[in-house]
């Protein structure tokens, strides 16, 4: 549980990471499947624009600083899973004493990795609505939607102050699971794992999951789709039009429930990614995706 930061270079060898070479093979294959059937032969021009156009090349550049920043200032400054765990135990044990339920060990880990997975997805999905239904909080979220070429390393195309946010919400969630474990069951807690990752989300999410900034639209079908959020499901979140919608990471229960999902089936394929308006350019260097929403929020206030 504790927090560390890998080098780039490791996160491509880590089971756990987004990008684990592993998860962008099997994307890979995928993309050429679909890309061959949908739209036919891949040409080495369409492959050079899409992987070195203005969009990406800043992605691979901020993917580098992103990495910088946690490693200076996430990891030393904010709180770790390790000490809410702890604040959770010792407030659990001055108000009763252990449980140290009999369950078998098994079951233990199951419930434990179930209950990290789901409830760190639903707090991921209300972080998410609140970055976007929040008019501060946009200003800092509009980063990550100024893509308008949607490749893996999109994924980290996230302003500091949302990595922070992103860090502390983990931190908080598997620090409380964590603590109630521990007093439930004691310090006999491990986590189901499948290439170092929750097993739930490998299993679930991992080997797609690259595919969801990208151009590959890959539906789940309108059933799962209520379930499941689907690489296109998150490609419609990320056009103009439908921007506030499908909020989820891995359930799109979440979105079903409260009134934010989009099936994929039901949006044009035509729609433009980004924000529109010649936003792109406000975001298109590192130093102005760090200071630009500062502006705005600054501009924001003098208006008002």
């Amino acid at each position: 549980m504790q927090m560390a930061i890998d080098t780039p270079l490791a996160l491509f060898m880590n089971g756990s990471s987004r990008i684990f070479w592993g998860y962008l093979i099997v994307s890979t294959v995928i993309a050429i499947g679909w890309y061959v059937f949908k739209v036919g032969a891949i040409s080495a021009p369409t492959l050079k624009a899409y992987w070195f156009n203005a969009d990406s090349k800043l992605d691979y550049r901020y993917f580098v600083f992103n990495w910088i920043f946690k490693a200076l200032f996430i990891v030393p400054v904010l709180l770790s899973a390790n000490t809410v765990a702890l604040w959770t135990l010792n407030w659990l044990n001055s108000v009763s004493e252990p449980l140290f339920l009999s369950w078998y060990y098994r079951d233990i880990m199951v419930a434990y990795t179930l209950s990290l997975f789901v409830l760190g997805d639903v707090s991921r999905y209300w972080l998410h609505r609140w970055l976007h239904t929040n008019r501060w909080l946009w200003k800092f979220h509009q980063v990550h939607h100024s893509a308008e070429s949607l490749n893996p390393l999109t994924f980290y195309r996230l302003h500091p102050v949302e990595i922070m946010l992103y860090a502390l919400r983990n931190a908080l969630v598997a620090g409380v699971v964590t603590g109630i474990f521990v007093f439930c069951f004691g310090a006999r807690l491990n986590l189901y794992s499948v290439l170092g990752g929750n097993a739930f989300v490998v299993i679930l999410f991992s080997f797609t999951g690259n595919l969801r900034h990208s151009h590959i639209r890959l539906s789940y079908g309108r059933w799962l789709e209520r379930l499941l959020i689907s690489p296109a499901q998150h490609q419609v979140h990320h056009q103009q039009k439908n921007i506030h919608k499908n909020l989820g990471s891995v359930f799109a229960l979440w979105d079903w429930v409260f009134g934010t999902l989009r099936l994929s089936k039901d949006v044009p394929l035509d729609q433009k990614f980004g924000l529109g308006c010649g936003k792109r350019e406000k975001f298109d260097g590192i130093i102005k995706i760090i200071i630009q929403p500062f502006f705005d929020i600054y501009r924001s206030i003098r208006r008002n």
